[in-house]
């Protein structure tokens, strides 16, 4: 019987790694799974205002208005929050068990294959362009350029694309898809602790939904990515 296609003698190794070092129990603390709900009733303001007093419904608002807006009615709802907490820290833990061996390892599975379906499919349109690519010479719209013109055009393009940030399977470590230029190569550069000065909100929206960085981070990810695309074209 054929073996499924995520299995690589790097990923066993990962999952065996995994299981002797948890014991098949929380693979970040390697102890059984230990914690309680937090519950508790949270009032929400359909104006973002605080409310800790809401008034009965239609009534006007107690908090005084902005300058110049009138007072509203009150418009609050009693929300009820209830929230896994691990009794051993800040671990993303959602529910108990969540990151036990044999639930984690299959999620871990899913991302393998997740992204395994990725890169064959860039492969397979990297292959498809190639394929009906005539050779033929590609000329700006508006006529070729002159000697000078082409240096400076030429110079002025960037090495690589930032195509963006992901955390990895096998290491959980963030790293950056990169594209070289003139090429269909990718990389994929490990960030190592390039994110850590900022916080998991802020790192989970650049990952997930592309939110720009604080400056001083986006410059050292540009100098990792610059030295990696480097090594590249010198190796």
């Amino acid at each position: 019987m054929a073996s499924p296609k995520w299995i690589t003698p790097a990923r066993q190794a990962e999952l065996v790694e995994l299981f002797v070092k948890s014991q098949g129990f929380c693979v970040y603390v390697n102890k059984p799974c230990q914690g309680e709900w937090e519950r508790r009733s949270l009032i929400a303001c359909a104006w973002g205002n605080i409310c800790d007093s809401p008034v009965p419904n239609g009534e006007p608002c107690r908090l005084e208005p902005e300058q110049g807006k009138p007072k509203l009615p009150c418009n609050a709802i009693r929300l009820n929050k209830n929230r896994w907490h691990c009794a051993y820290g800040e671990y993303p833990c959602s529910k108990p068990h969540y990151c036990h061996y044999e639930l984690f390892t299959s999620r871990l599975i899913r991302e393998w294959v997740n992204d395994d379906r990725a890169i064959e499919q860039e492969e397979w349109q990297a292959e498809r362009k190639a394929i009906h690519d005539l050779g033929e010479r590609r000329t700006p719209i508006r006529g070729q350029f002159n000697g000078i013109g082409k240096d400076i055009f030429f110079n002025n393009q960037p090495s690589y694309y930032l195509e963006g940030l992901g955390i990895s399977g096998l290491t959980f470590k963030p790293f950056a898809k990169v594209k070289i230029a003139n090429s269909f190569m990718n990389l994929y550069v490990n960030l190592g602790d390039a994110l850590k000065p900022v916080s998991k909100s802020q790192r989970r929206k650049a990952i997930r939904y592309g939110k720009p960085l604080p400056k001083t981070v986006r410059e050292k990810i540009d100098d990792i990515c610059f030295s990696a695309v480097r090594h590249y074209h010198n190796h």
